[in-house]
């Protein structure tokens, strides 16, 4: 049994994303400008109201931003710089003993992610750490000898020992 993560794949996915998200908000920001400019700029004599308009039109567009920087854009920036550094990073390949899974999602890199339990053993004594996979499919059994290799504590490819 294996698991592994397509990171190339990954990435794609992460940047096209990104990518969208950005057009998206560049487009708001564009029409937001042009909407405003109109608005005073085409102004006859009731300039009070348009200026008005255009006021409410500007402070919706900032509870966007706001609401734009804080929730969505985190989230697919961390993903695609999770991504883009993968290359560059350490990955170390280990060989650890599995001893559980979580079911609930963890916040991890920018990335959302299971937890797992792993067991390292060194020469006299073992410790368990936590890592972190991005699927929560893994049919791995408590027990299981498993060579690992990670980035960031998150897994990337898994192989079962026979």
């Amino acid at each position: 049994m294996s698991y592994s993560v397509d990171v190339a794949k990954e990435y794609q996915k992460a940047k096209s994303k990104l990518f969208r998200q950005s057009l998206l908000f560049s487009l708001v920001l564009a029409n937001t400008i042009l909407a405003d400019v109109l608005l005073v700029t085409l102004a006859n004599e009731e300039y009070l109201v348009n200026l008005i308009i255009a006021i409410v039109v500007t402070a919706l567009f900032s509870y966007f931003a706001i609401f734009f920087f804080a929730n969505i854009y985190p989230d697919t920036n961390g993903q695609y710089r999770y991504f883009k550094g993968y290359n560059s990073g350490i990955q170390p390949t280990e060989e650890v003993v599995f001893v559980k899974k979580d079911e609930e999602l963890s916040y991890v890199n920018g990335l959302y992610v299971y937890a797992l339990v792993v067991r390292y053993i060194y020469n006299i004594k073992s410790e368990d750490k936590i890592i972190y996979c991005l699927n929560n499919d893994l049919s791995f059994e408590e027990g299981d000898k498993l060579t690992i290799s990670t980035y960031q504590r998150i897994l990337l490819k898994a192989e079962k020992h026979a």
